[in-house]
């Protein structure tokens, strides 16, 4: 029973684990690496259980070597001719009786696994299932046989269930769990497979929402352009109103592009103080529309990255802190150091966030201004702070705040390089 046993384990370790392994570990191997394994991995499985047997006489002996060459010859393929010979080459050179029995036993499952193969490939798991112990159990019971109208060998009865059992058994479980994991995997492909094209689905539609209203709107004053009669300074004021709708589009698509191209190839050291304060010159009249009073509390830390994506990401925090606060409040921005980061927080005192709508800012499409907002300016925010090797954290209470945690690695006032 312990020999029949140690043979069980290793079926699984050398035929289940080691393969399931390689899959999970697809992109670490080439294909012909993962066969390499596969065979070696079986070939030692094999052996292992011809080095653990039950001997019946001198010279033959039991073990679960069939089941392996089942289970192997099943799911490998060419692999089994191989692991053919890896089990009739080792089974002489144990030498004994029981040798030249081994040809005959594994030549006859080698026809049952040619009518078979093809049609196990077919069928559903159910089915495999059958197919699979079926074959292990007539390559035992042909062994069976072989060892007492051959070779003369006395079997006791209790060995022959127990060896027959566990042959079904450990076929059985191989089998189920080795479709089970490959079922897991498809649905896994095909779920991840849906959610990209359901990704691409959403960004072309928002693609073209959003860049055909500027274009409709700078279509119809074109259109009042070209007709007689309008004064000039009307046309001057549709053609200003095309270009700042023209700018727009020209916004939305590079909050688009921020996901699409990679981090920026020439990257500078950027003074934070400087790069605020530039952000804050453009964010200012809006905040003086909204009544918010800003408050900075900032010192010339330094930082590498792109600068314009970095005001990027700025302006688009600072303006969704100035749109929670319709009705006047503070916006209030201060750096500090914490080891060998930056700290950057940006916090306002406006509508706030619920635990729900928390958990999902950043999402593309996820905003709390309605028709007015995409979800597009956070999430390129994230996407900045991300190429440029820092984190951005979130934290909100419902009509109390929302404040915006940027951490970037510091680059040390002594850096001899120029800073913008």
């Amino acid at each position: 029973m312990e020999s029949l046993l140690l043979n069980v384990l290793f079926i699984i370790v050398f035929l289940q684990l080691v393969p399931l392994f390689l899959e999970l570990s697809k992109h670490r191997f080439s294909y012909y690496q993962k066969r390499w394994i596969i065979n070696t991995s079986s070939s030692i499985g094999i052996i292992s259980c011809i080095l653990f047997p039950i001997p019946i006489m001198e010279g033959y002996i039991f073990d679960l070597r069939l089941a392996a060459l089942t289970i192997a010859g099943l799911y490998g393929g060419i692999l089994t001719s191989v692991l053919s010979g890896v089990t009739i080459g080792f089974r002489f050179f144990i030498g004994g009786v029981g040798a030249s029995a081994t040809i005959i036993e594994v030549t006859m499952l080698l026809i049952l696994l040619a009518l078979t193969t093809a049609w196990f490939h077919r069928s559903l798991r159910k089915n495999k299932l059958i197919i699979g112990s079926s074959i292990a159990l007539s390559a035992a019971v042909i062994a069976l046989l072989n060892s007492v109208f051959i070779f003369g060998a006395t079997l006791d009865w209790r060995f022959v269930t127990m060896y027959l059992v566990l042959t079904w058994g450990i076929t059985v479980l191989i089998i189920y769990l080795y479709e089970v994991f490959h079922e897991y995997l498809l649905i896994n492909k095909r779920v991840i497979k849906a959610e990209k094209m359901e990704m691409v689905s959403h960004l072309a539609a928002s693609v073209s929402h959003e860049v055909r209203n500027p274009l409709t709107v700078v279509r119809g004053f074109l259109q009042m352009i070209e007709q007689e009669g309008i004064p000039d300074e009307k046309r001057k004021k549709f053609m200003r109103l095309s270009m700042e709708e023209i700018d727009r589009a020209d916004v939305i698509l590079g909050n688009y592009l921020t996901f699409a191209r990679p981090s920026p190839e020439h990257t500078q050291v950027l003074n934070i103080e400087k790069q605020i304060h530039k952000t804050l010159q453009i964010i200012t009249p809006l905040a003086n529309m909204n009544a918010v009073q800003i408050e900075t509390y900032i010192n010339n830390y330094k930082t590498r990255g792109d600068e314009h994506n970095l005001q990027q990401c700025l302006i688009n925090i600072k303006k969704n802190c100035i749109e929670a606060m319709p009705d006047s409040g503070k916006l209030r921005i201060e750096t500090s150091k914490e080891e060998s980061n930056l700290i950057l927080t940006i916090s306002d005192n406006g509508n706030g966030m619920t635990k729900e709508e928390l958990s999902r800012v950043g999402e593309p499409y996820f905003t709390t201004k309605g028709r007015e907002g995409t979800g597009l300016g956070m999430m390129a925010a994230f996407k900045i702070i991300e190429t440029m090797n820092g984190s951005l954290n979130v934290a909100s209470v419902p009509y109390e705040g929302t404040s915006f945690y940027i951490r970037l690695p510091l680059i040390e006032s002594g850096s001899s390089q120029r800073d913008i």
